[in-house]
């Protein structure tokens, strides 16, 4: 059954993001990133490939012919047809149908429109029948 994470009080949900990306890949996961629309895919590409000096975090859009071979793909919509087990869910809503993933990563930021979204999320997920794990992020700076 898949498995739903939300991670509450994020200070900068961004770079929560781009490090929740790397930890899913130091894990040996491949993890797909739902994002708004092409810009924010764009924008996302970019923190990821501005981490750091020593810091490599392979990815690219999905549906590119490296995608195969990469193990983060990046997109403003979900492809039929199989996926990596992973979302990291940036996306305007809930995956349909969730169950296509193992695991979905929901980044919840400290503002009242970031707030709202996720009460809504959580709600259709609880009523779907999903497991919700929580992760209170509030002792990070960002």
């Amino acid at each position: 059954m898949t498995r739903i994470d939300f991670y509450t009080n994020v200070a900068d949900p961004q770079a929560f993001a781009c490090r929740l990306a790397q930890t899913v890949y130091k894990k040996r996961e491949r993890l797909f990133v739902w994002l708004a629309n092409e810009a924010a895919v764009d924008a996302f590409s970019t923190r990821l490939w501005c981490l750091g000096d020593t810091v490599f975090v392979p990815h690219c859009r999905a549906g590119a012919g490296e995608a195969p071979e990469t193990p983060i793909w990046l997109s403003s919509r979900l492809p039929d047809g199989e996926l990596p087990e992973v979302l990291l869910n940036l996306g305007p809503s809930c995956p349909e149908p969730p169950d296509r993933f193992s695991r979905i990563l929901e980044i919840v930021g400290r503002d009242e429109p970031s707030l709202a979204v996720a009460r809504e999320r959580f709600r259709r997920y609880r009523e779907l029948g999903f497991f919700i794990e929580h992760h209170d992020m509030s002792h990070l700076s960002s």
